[in-house]
């Protein structure tokens, strides 16, 4: 085989049309995850760090074969990122704060919480509440700060504050 010839073949990827008329990678078209996908997912959950030899030697598959896979999970979004979960935060208090709004746009009030780094979840809810805020904060008057820094926000009616007094267990999401 000639090299011109060689060289469009190993750029030539197979694709799909989709209604839209434009070409999609294979790669790339959304498929279902099959059990070998959530497997991989499941022991990557327990362990980001896992390499992927030892994610083959777990799943009977060849080193090569995971890495694809792995890639392949990334492209599609089912692998978004690793992180770490730190341990010992048992010196910090934790707390769920209640946000009633009077008619303020969530987006406003979530992007002046973005600020206070204090608070690491909000939530927009339905029902008598209008945002669920995740805190925590080094002692209770770090709480006390949070909950006064948010009161203050406009559009802000009513806070009311409940303390974690003891996780009883936490499931990373799926």
């Amino acid at each position: 085989m000639c090299r011109a010839l060689r060289r469009r073949k190993a750029e030539w990827s197979p694709s799909v049309r989709l209604e839209t008329g434009l070409p999609m990678p294979l790669d790339i078209y959304a498929r279902a995850l099959d059990p070998l996908d959530l497997q991989l997912l499941a022991l990557l959950e327990m362990d980001g760090r896992m390499s992927h030899a030892r994610l083959a030697r777990r799943v009977g598959r060849s080193r090569s074969a995971i890495q694809e896979r792995i890639e392949r999970l990334e492209r599609m979004g089912h692998i978004t990122g690793y992180t770490i979960r730190r341990g010992n935060r048992s010196a910090e208090v934790q707390a769920y704060l209640l946000v009633t709004a009077t008619g303020a746009n969530h987006d406003t009030l979530a992007a002046a919480l973005q600020a206070v780094p204090e608070v690491r979840v909000c939530d927009s809810v339905s029902g008598e509440l209008d945002l669920i805020l995740q805190v925590q904060a080094r002692d209770i008057a770090g709480v006390d700060r949070v909950r006064a820094t948010v009161a203050a926000l406009p559009g802000v009616a009513r806070t009311r504050t409940a303390l974690v007094m003891q996780n009883r267990f936490q499931r990373d999401r799926l």
